[in-house]
């Protein structure tokens, strides 16, 4: 049985929460509206984390709420968690605003027509169609199955819930080495499309024809920055990062201020014409610029 926590312990915790509040209230009143920190993003967040807990700690439920908050206070899981937030939002908004099917888009739409039975192309999408559509509804319940999040996330996961465990006297479960990615889990999945879709692969970096979550993950390959902080640059206030991410995965001013306005209606075109070329762009964005 989870032994009850001692007051001196809770009121620690408490005095913790409070002392952290002026600093938070302080942090969002000096960013005003943001997209990345708004009350629908914070509360997917929130919610997303509670249900990774509750699915850790299934068989002692009074231990979520210490599981959730040490979730969000692992940083690598709580990026992994806003990023999938914003992406969600992201969704939603081009399947609104440029009418972008959110599950199949155009690129995959026309490989799969013209696919043939054992097409790899055909495989992987069907896989990836398959795929999404279940995290799809898994989201709308403000949920996520621990089997998607990224192996080395999914170890740490774990790692955080044994050790709530330990601290509450609970059974601990065996400790668990990293696993590899699940290679049927979604970001997989992205990732083998982009390795078979052959002369298509360029198309994938244009959103309108590869959806929001394929072209996330073509952006972050092609400008060799990790995933989520692609998909957050994509929220942030001054889309000056996301502008130089797609300069450097080689595409032209006109094309990357395409995809920039296809993304931020608001922005300047102008953004992408600061790096002079690709190189610039990798080298700025490596905050080697000057």
């Amino acid at each position: 049985m989870t032994q009850a926590a001692h007051p001196d312990s809770a009121l620690t915790a408490a005095d913790h929460r409070l002392a952290m509040t002026a600093h938070v209230l302080e942090s969002l009143v000096g960013l005003g509206p943001t997209m990345l920190l708004d009350d629908e993003t914070v509360a997917r967040v929130r919610a997303l984390a509670g249900d990774l807990a509750a699915q850790l700690v299934a068989d002692e439920a009074a231990l979520a709420d210490p599981v959730r908050d040490r979730l969000m206070a692992n940083r690598a899981i709580a990026l992994h968690l806003h990023a999938i937030a914003i992406e969600t939002r992201l969704i939603a908004q081009l399947a609104a605003r440029r009418a972008l099917d959110p599950v199949l888009p155009p690129l995959i739409r026309r490989r799969l027509d013209a696919g043939t039975v054992g097409d790899d192309v055909a495989i992987a999408t069907t896989a990836l169609l398959a795929v999404q559509t279940r995290l799809g509804q898994s989201l709308r319940r403000m949920c996520l199955p621990l089997g998607e999040l990224p192996g080395d996330l999914l170890h740490m996961a774990h790692a955080i819930a044994d050790g709530v465990r330990a601290e509450h006297a609970a059974p601990v479960r065996h400790p668990r080495h990293a696993a590899p990615d699940d290679p049927h889990g979604r970001l997989a999945l992205l990732r083998r499309v982009l390795t078979v879709l052959g002369p298509d692969t360029a198309m994938a970096l244009r959103i309108d024809e590869a959806g929001v979550p394929l072209f996330l993950s073509a952006l972050a390959l092609a400008s060799g920055q990790p995933r989520e902080l692609v998909t957050l640059a994509c929220a942030e206030d001054d889309p000056l990062r996301l502008a130089l991410m797609l300069r450097a995965t080689g595409l032209s001013p006109a094309d990357a201020a395409a995809q920039l306005l296809a993304i931020r209606p608001e922005a300047d075109p102008a953004l992408v014409a600061l790096p002079a070329d690709a190189g610039a762009a990798e080298h700025v964005l490596a905050g080697q610029g000057g």
